[in-house]
Order: structure tokens, then sequence, then C-alpha cells
């Protein structure tokens, strides 16, 4: 008798457990991730730390979602591009692999404002970084 209602008893709390799990909606995050390489910045501003850098987001080789736009520079074709001025300092090298959760502008913005001679600027879109980390 006491076999029985011990297997009743746990035969119930599965049964409720998963029938609480089934009511509750799955969890989709406010803010999209990507990995990709650090290409290079633009030169616009007298204070090169207030100049954007290019990420390529298309590490490794991400096919599902494209949040950039492509582009050549100096010969080589990038399908994936964007741009940020929040690149942590550790991460301002040429050719890192770096990762991040973000979110990116509607619109393509255009660099104003530029001080120097000479300017280099793309209009692509803008990457508010959430959190970043290094791939290695």
């Amino acid at each position: 008798m006491k076999k029985l209602i011990y297997t009743l008893l746990i035969s119930t709390i599965i049964i409720i457990s998963i029938s609480a799990s089934c009511k509750s909606k799955p969890f989709f995050p406010d803010f999209d991730h990507a990995g990709g390489y650090v290409i290079g910045k633009e030169f616009c501003k007298a204070n090169p730390d207030e100049d954007y850098w290019l990420v390529d987001l298309s590490f490794p080789l991400n096919t599902v979602t494209n949040y950039g736009d492509t582009i050549t520079i100096n010969g080589t074709l990038y399908k994936n591009m964007i741009k940020t001025k929040q690149l942590p300092s550790t991460f301002k090298e040429i050719g890192k692999n770096v990762s991040f959760n973000f979110h990116l502008s509607a619109d393509k913005v255009e660099t104003i404002g530029c001080a120097v001679s000479n300017a280099i600027t793309y209009k692509l879109k803008n990457m508010e970084v959430l959190a970043s980390f290094e791939i290695r």
C-alpha cells in the first residue's frame, strides 16, 4: 500500500511539473548576438578615440542573419559590415575575433563633422554594444 501511494505521489509531481513547464513561453532575448572580426577604423575626428571602428559580423560564417552591408575595403570584399564607437580598447586590434550582444540601428549612419583632411568614412549601420567577448 505504501508503495502504491509513493508511486502515485511521484507520478502526480511529474505530471504537475510537465504541465506547468508547458505553459511558460520560451525566452527570447531583446538583443542580437553575433561574432566577427575587427577590420579597421574610420579616419574622421581629430581625436582618434572618437572614430568608428569597423566590424565584419561573419564569424563563424554567419549565414543565418545578415546584419550589415557588403563593402570593399583595400580590395577585400566584406559581406556583413557594421560600425561602432563602443569597441572596448582591448579589442581595437585589426583582425581580432570578437563576439557581441548588441542592438543595431535601423538605418545606416553617416559620419559627419570630420576634422581631418582626406577623411575616410563609411555609411553603415551602427552597433550599440551591450556586452563583448573575445573569441579564441
